[in-house]
């Protein structure tokens, strides 16, 4: 039996209504060199719209993206959306008004936005972090320019948070776990289906686990499930082809 045959079978067992918790990046977009040319695939967002329309399923995006970028990345009237790593949750039909920002907050954001564009990477911003990306970069440049943003990040009061060739300078720590369970809960489902391929999706998917099915993306970065996730599979394509087997 495949891994993708065994998630469905767990899945099939799983009480209803089920939360559909699903990381982007990496998990339904398949990962690109440019984070703003990110896109789940058509059909992919054509099956997230019909299950968010089922009776037996509610879904939710959960990702580091901000909702300006998720709402480019992905268009799926009636999911729940979680925010900036599950920092911010929008509920279906809420336009999320922008929360204001404490003007020395902003004056911290736009000094590690000035100093991760004066060297190598990608600068991504966001509503209360900034993002610098680097796979452009070999390994070893990569890795050194990220320990270096790490430190000025931390240097200027921001928290730094690593994930797959980038490092995020946060003004708050969201966490994704915490999120799936709020929705749990706003929801009230009686169980959680969570896949996401990155470090901040750990405590998501060790969640989902606990109370479902907590699936590991893997990647040629990191081919292996962590501890803690029910079974992994690979890459974006075998989670779409899990997903149309819902509808």
């Amino acid at each position: 039996m495949t891994a993708l045959d065994t998630l469905k079978e767990r899945v099939a067992a799983l009480p209803r209504p089920l939360l559909l918790g699903l990381d982007v990046d990496g998990t339904l977009a398949p990962i690109v060199d440019d984070p703003d040319r990110a896109r789940v695939p058509d059909a992919t967002q054509t099956v997230l719209r019909e299950l968010a329309r089922h009776a037996d399923y509610r879904v939710a995006l959960i990702t580091g993206r901000d909702l300006p970028a998720l709402e480019r990345m992905a268009q799926v009237p009636g999911a729940w959306r979680a925010v900036e790593h599950g920092g911010w949750i929008v509920a279906p039909g809420d336009e999320g008004a922008e929360r204001p920002l404490d003007p020395a907050d902003r004056e911290k954001l736009e000094a590690f936005a000035a100093w991760a564009a004066d060297g190598p990477g990608q600068v991504e911003r966001k509503a209360r972090s900034v993002g610098l990306h680097v796979r452009k970069l070999d390994a070893g440049e990569g890795e050194a320019r990220l320990a270096a943003a790490e430190e000025r990040a931390e240097a200027l009061g921001l928290i730094a948070r690593r994930g797959r060739a980038v490092l995020e300078a946060e003004l708050e720590s969201g966490d994704k776990g915490r999120a799936l369970a709020e929705l749990q809960e706003r929801i009230g489902a009686a169980s959680v289906f969570f896949a996401g391929d990155d470090l901040t999706d750990l405590p998501a998917i060790r969640y989902a686990a606990e109370r479902g099915v907590g699936v590991f993306i893997a990647s040629d970065e990191r081919p292996e499930g962590p501890e803690g996730a029910t079974l992994a599979l690979d890459g974006p394509e075998d989670l779409a082809s899990f997903l149309a087997s819902l509808r």
